[in-house]
Formats: structure tokens, sequence, C-alpha cells
């Protein structure tokens, strides 16, 4: 798994080329902008979750955000944020 942002750049053009059928996609089915960014989001999320067991702090360090930002996106997702709930 690429660490620094250097190594990080191929995967990130390969995943833009991906993201770019998917963007297509969205598009020709009238999803908007806001709408494609929250479910996006709401799934990253959950998936670093996921990731880590439930632990909103290791989940958090990984996203690069503060646990506190983490469950306030995952209450306004609807979800509680806390483990196990």
């Amino acid at each position: 798994m690429p660490t620094g942002k250097t190594e990080r750049r191929p995967t990130l053009r390969e995943l833009g080329q991906s993201l770019a059928a998917v963007a297509g996609a969205l598009l020709d089915r009238g999803v908007g902008l806001d709408e494609a960014v929250a479910s996006f989001e709401a799934g990253y999320l959950r998936g670093a979750v996921e990731r880590h067991g439930g632990n909103l702090s290791q989940a958090a360090s990984a996203l690069g955000i503060h646990r506190n930002t983490l469950r306030a996106k995952l209450q306004r997702d609807g979800r509680s944020g806390r483990k196990g709930a």
C-alpha cells in the first residue's frame, strides 16, 4: 500500500480514470454533484470504519480527520457514529 504522496500518484491517476467512467454514468442518469459527493463520502467513511473494526479513532486517523469530525459526518449520514450501534 503506497504511503507517500509520490508513491500514491500512479494509483490516484489509475483511480481517476475509473472515477471518470463512473462520473459519466452518473451524469447519464441525472445524478447531481451534491448527491454523488455525499454518496461517495458516506461509503468512504463507512469503509474506513469497517476496515478499522468500528474503531472511530483509528478510522479518523487513516482518513486524516479528527475523530469528532468523523462522528459528526457519520451522524449526518444517519449513522450513530458509535461502535456497535
